[in-house]
């Protein structure tokens, strides 16, 4: 755990101050709400807070905006001051000026909230395990939650309390200012809350990330909440329904709420009224990159100005913030909707690769294209899976992996041999199990897109394994595992051949291809949220944990070490990490939009942000192919493989989707001539051109 902070923000805390919103024109042309008891059903957009990297929430304080950046006071080029603008309207050239710094950097957090009380007090959820709460204009803070939270991710004020919404805890829960919780909310039925809004009435909204959905949780009449919500809203794209909601915030008009929800994966503000009912939607995405006057790409926080009608929208994605204008009238149909210069997939951070096997997961509609890993492109063979609850679909899959066929037998080895080795290990966090599909397919002819090659071969309940699991020492009893990455465990006895990665537990599990049996590992006790691990030829394992902002190493004794730089490199955000063939780590940081690739020693970045070659933005989940380490390449929606014969020699050899790819650097990449390359991609060409 940090030193006590003495200030409301962390090193991961930026506040970005809008001037009088209600005394100054903004310079936009618009109608505005006369506060009748209609809705708002659409936005003008108003202006663009940009470079805001990695921003995860916004908070109105008066007419001050306040940014919860998660990577501010970092190495990496970002501030952590509160800074203000004069001029209106607000654009991307407008010069920002910085007032009074908050507090030092040198404090450790990983802020991911901010709220701000009616009588000026603010709360920041630090994803450490506490809440940072300073009074109006003091220069101390202090900290309450320690030992009591796992995940905080949200908090709000009801009066004089704070609702925090914790993650793993999967619960609102209700304290005072000295920390003493007096109720926990949803017990039973939250599978992720996410932000919380607070009616004036003293009503609770929580959005539900896993389960696509809002839930309202009412005043009683002795001014307490009701334990259990009513839900509100269903999985999907259509009205009323939701794909990943991050975020709601409450308008009022005539008394009457109304409410704003971040629908994450569907890209777009939805409302609805009092009731829950579908009124309207705005800001939708229209499958092109970087789009943005209003255009919404992944809104994970929404906050409106006391003057009702500015509404502020966070794209942590798109690394930026959004001011637009609350209007009575819907939005038209945005006609970029029918371009051709449309993305190709939405990959998630996943990625698992074996001999002849590559497998990369769409988010957006729950699937996992299968290619041939042995070319260049890899050829996409087919698709397994899709939103849904029935067998061969997922709810969320949270890890793939590819993985050598669990058989020994002397007919599977030969037939291995003539056909497709591997089978592929797909965790579904929603659904809480683990479910593994062969391919059959012919080596020796070219790969073909035949939807029938994926069969299931067993599905296995994480809920019931965690009740065979064995742990080492720590924690019991043990929470149903949450599996994140999956690993060959490289067992040369073949008792335990699989390492799962498990973020609810905190722990690595090696089990039997089965599930049967398994040993549970804690890691270190600073680790956080551990995405992805890899397993090193010589027995070493990476955990890559970007909200500690460490990569934890165990050695093949069993001993534990924490790395917060590579060479003399300091890890942002590691959030992918992998070896080379001899064994040089690769770790993917998304805060530097770049790779980190060499030893404690000594090491050397790759890349940067953009849109062209060995340019990332927000760089993910790594995994090794035949021709190389492949980097998930989220925000561009593609991939990039990097040839790995050692660790100096990392060196670019294919950008890549589902339809296009480059085996050659188009002009302006690093390493090429300084020269304007267009951003869109060519069409697929076979490895023979």
């Amino acid at each position: 755990m940090p030193a006590p902070c003495v200030c409301v923000c962390s090193a991961a805390l930026l506040a970005t101050v809008v001037a009088s919103v209600a005394s100054e024109p903004l310079g936009v042309t618009h109608t505005p709400i006369h506060h009748g008891n209609d809705c708002p059903k659409g936005a003008d957009y108003r202006a663009t807070l940009s470079n805001t990297r990695g921003v995860r929430a916004v908070a109105w304080d008066g007419d001050a905006l306040l940014l919860c950046v998660a990577d501010a006071g970092s190495d990496g080029g970002l501030s952590a001051q509160i800074q203000r603008t004069s001029t209106w309207p607000i654009d991307d050239s407008t010069a920002l000026m910085a007032a009074d710094s908050w507090c030092s950097p040198t404090v450790i957090g990983f802020a991911n909230d901010v709220a701000v009380s009616a009588s000026g007090e603010i709360a920041v959820a630090d994803r450490v395990g506490i809440i940072h709460v300073r009074a109006k204009n003091a220069t101390m803070s202090t900290i309450i939650g320690e030992g009591v939270f796992e995940d905080p991710v949200s908090v709000a004020w009801r009066n004089d309390a704070l609702v925090v919404a914790d993650a793993k805890l999967r619960a609102l829960l209700v304290l005072d200012h000295n920390g003493v919780e007096s109720a926990r909310l949803g017990v039973g039925q939250l599978m992720e809350p996410s932000g919380i809004a607070v009616a004036n009435d003293g009503d609770i909204y929580v959005a539900d990330r896993l389960a696509d959905c809002l839930w309202h949780f009412a005043t009683m009449r002795d001014g307490t909440v009701a334990t259990t919500g009513t839900r509100i809203g269903e999985s999907g794209s259509n009205p009323g329904q939701f794909s990943a909601p991050r975020d709601v915030a409450i308008v009022t008009r005539a008394g009457t709420n109304c409410l704003l929800v971040a629908d994450e994966l569907n890209h777009r503000i939805q409302v609805l009224d009092a009731a829950g009912s579908f009124v309207g939607f705005f800001g939708m995405h229209a499958l092109l990159p970087r789009q943005g006057e209003g255009r919404i790409h992944y809104p994970v926080s929404l906050a409106v100005a006391r003057d009702g009608e500015t509404l502020a929208v966070a794209e942590a994605f798109e690394d930026r913030v959004q001011l637009l204008q609350l209007k009575l009238d819907a939005d038209p149909i945005d006609p970029s909707a029918t371009s051709a210069g449309f993305i190709s997939s939405h990959f998630g951070s996943e990625i698992g690769c074996g001999a002849d096997i590559l497998a990369v997961v769409d988010c957006e509609i729950e699937a996992i294209a299968i290619c041939d890993a042995r070319t260049t492109p890899p050829i996409h063979m087919c698709v397994i899976g899709g939103g849904g609850a029935l067998p061969m679909r997922f709810g969320e899959i949270s890890a793939v992996a590819v993985l050598e066929r669990t058989s020994s037998s002397a007919a599977n080895s030969a037939t291995s041999i003539s056909q497709g080795e591997g089978e592929v290990w797909v965790a579904d966090r929603f659904h809480q199990r683990i479910d593994v599909f062969r391919l059959e397919w012919d080596k020796s002819k070219p790969p073909v897109f035949d939807q029938f090659l994926p069969r299931l071969v067993r599905s296995m309940d994480l809920e019931a394994f965690v009740q065979r699991l064995s742990v080492t020492q720590g924690r019991s009893p043990l929470r149903v595992p949450e599996i994140v990455d999956i690993e060959s465990a490289r067992d040369p006895s073949g008792k335990a051949p699989v390492l799962l990665l498990d973020r609810s537990n905190r722990a690595l599990i090696r089990s039997d291809a089965r599930l049967n049996n398994g040993v549970i590992e804690l890691l270190p006790a600073e680790a956080r949220g551990p995405e992805e691990c890899a397993v090193a030829a010589d027995g070493r394992i990476a955990v890559a944990d970007p909200v500690a902002r460490r990569v934890f190493m165990r050695a093949p004794d069993g001993t534990w070490s924490a790395l917060s730089a590579l060479g003399e490199i300091a890890l942002i955000r590691p959030s992918g990490v992998g070896f080379t063939a001899d064994g040089a780590l690769v770790i993917s940081d998304s805060a530097r939009d770049a790779i980190v690739v060499g030893s404690v020693e000594s090491a050397r970045i790759v890349g940067e942000r953009g849109v062209l070659d060995e340019q990332f933005w927000d760089a993910q989940g790594i995994a090794s192919s035949p021709a190389g380490v492949i980097v998930i390449d989220r925000g561009n929606h593609r991939y990039q493989r990097f040839g790995t014969q050692s660790g100096n020699n990392f060196q670019w050899n294919l950008t890549g989707t589902l339809g296009r790819f480059y085996d050659q650097k188009r002009r302006g990449s690093p390493g090429t001539a300084l020269e304007a390359a267009p951003a869109s991609t060519a069409p697929a060409k076979d490895s023979s051109s």
